[in-house]
C-alpha cells in the first residue's frame, strides 16, 4: 500500500474545493493505481472555528503490472549480485590444493544449481500473469531464500 497527501488547500469558494478534487482524480486518473483503499481529509480551522483549509490523504495499492515489475527487477538485481558472488568464488578454486578443490568445486556446482533454479523462476515469473504470477513469485522467492542462504554460508566460510 502507499499513500498521496495533497498539499494544502485553502478555500474560500466551493469552486477551489472542486480544484482540490481534481488534483485527486488527476492522480488517480495517471495510472499504476489498482484500487483506492480509503481517502481521509484533514481540515484546518481559522480562528473563529471556520474550515478555512484540507489537506487529503489517499490510501491506494498500485497495478499489478507496476508491482510486478518492481518485484521482477528487485530480484533480477539480487540474482545478478549472488552471481557476482558466486563466480568470485569460483574464481578462488585455481588459488588452492587439489583436495580443497574438490570440495569448493561441489559447493559451486551446488550454488550454481541454485541459480539456475532462481533464474528459471524468474523467467516464469515474467511470462506470468495474474493468479498464476502470485503462484510463481512465491516459488521464485523460496528459490532465491534458498539461493542467498547458500551464498551466504559460502561467504562466512571463506572469511573464516
Amino acid at each position: 500500500m502507499k499513500t498521496f497527501t495533497s498539499q494544502l488547500k485553502i478555500f474560500h469558494t466551493r469552486n477551489e474545493l472542486l480544484e482540490l478534487d481534481q488534483v485527486v482524480n488527476g492522480f488517480i486518473a495517471s495510472g499504476g493505481i489498482r484500487k483506492v483503499i480509503s481517502v481521509s481529509d484533514s481540515i484546518t480551522s481559522g480562528e473563529k472555528g471556520e474550515a478555512i483549509g484540507i489537506i487529503r490523504v489517499i490510501t491506494y495499492e498500485e497495478s499489478g503490472e507496476k508491482s510486478k515489475e518492481k518485484v521482477l527487477v528487485k530480484m533480477e538485481k539480487k540474482l545478478k549480485v549472488w552471481s557476482s558472488e558466486i563466480e568470485k568464488f569460483r574464481g578462488k578454486t585455481d588459488k588452492i590444493g587439489t583436495k580443497a578443490r574438490g570440495k569448493i568445486q561441489n559447493q559451486a556446482e551446488d550454488l550454481r544449481a541454485k541459480q539456475e533454479l532462481a533464474r528459471q523462476k524468474l523467467q516464469e515469473m515474467k511470462k506470468a500473469g495474474g493468479e498464476a504470477w502470485e503462484d510463481l513469485r512465491a516459488g521464485a522467492e523460496v528459490a532465491m531464500d534458498d539461493l542467498r542462504k547458500a551464498v551466504e554460508k559460502v561467504i562466512k566460510k571463506r572469511e573464516k
